[in-house]
């Protein structure tokens, strides 16, 4: 059996962020209350703790931000870590923001890579699995948005190889049914996209592995050779390659 590849994303180049709300108003407006300022919905009346901890939530976001370009992945964590809570109840206060809802997944995506990177493994799982939804969120309203939707599509792929590397066959099986469905959707948009190749091509590898059905498979193989002859097999997939057309 195929093991299962684990690539974190990084910000720098595989990841797409959505932009942190604005920073809510100051405590002593003229309503005498704060309100978060979105493009999503209205602006919530925010009590000033509430404004304080919102802000403090952006601005710790930031810092990890730019702690995480810097590559000090410890400072990432330990900035964003514990502002997720904040920034979840956010997205919480209305399920419809769009905006909200990416923040809340690049900060999950943000802690998970940095973690990823600090040889963490077992602690990029659920942060995966929490941003995942948010990011389906996003991808859905805008699915024109390359970075969002490979951003995505990788965050499946990867939960559904921590499940198959876990013999959890049936956790996986969904995860790559949502990756493969989203990487067609872009293949016609942009058919000449490797990522979006590689991904279906990993998709098809997962869903063979995780049903053990050989239609998988048998749709990897043309895909594989593709990939082969343009030079565009990501290092994620060269063993599956390998392994079902042979050594190059």
């Amino acid at each position: 059996m195929m093991k299962s590849a684990i690539s974190v994303l990084f910000v720098s180049s595989a990841m797409a962020l959505a932009g942190a709300p604005a920073l809510a108003q100051d405590a002593a407006a003229a309503d005498g209350a704060a309100t978060a300022q979105t493009t999503q919905a209205p602006a919530t009346t925010l009590t000033p703790e509430q404004a304080e901890a919102q802000n403090k939530a952006i601005a710790d976001f930031t810092a990890a931000q730019q702690a995480q370009a810097a590559g000090n992945h410890a400072e990432t964590i330990a900035k964003l870590e514990p502002a997720l809570p904040v920034i979840k109840e956010i997205a919480g206060r209305d399920p419809a923001n769009i905006q909200n809802a990416g923040f809340y997944a690049s900060a999950l995506t943000i802690v998970a890579n940095s973690q990823g990177a600090l040889g963490n493994i077992d602690a990029i799982a659920p942060l995966y699995t929490e941003a995942a939804p948010q990011w389906t969120k996003v991808y859905q309203a805008d699915k024109a948005n390359a970075g969002v939707r490979g951003t995505l599509v990788s965050i499946l792929v990867n939960l559904g190889n921590f499940s198959l590397n876990k013999q959890d066959k049936a956790a996986a099986k969904p995860n790559f049914e949502q990756a493969l469905a989203i990487a067609k959707e872009g293949r016609a948009a942009d058919p000449t996209s490797a990522d979006l190749a590689n991904a279906e091509f990993s998709s098809l590898i997962g869903l063979n592995q995780s049903t053990g059905e050989a239609s998988y498979l048998e749709a990897a193989k043309p895909l594989g050779a593709e990939l082969r002859e343009k030079g565009t097999v990501s290092a994620a997939n060269k063993p599956a390659v390998d392994a079902i057309l042979g050594a190059a």
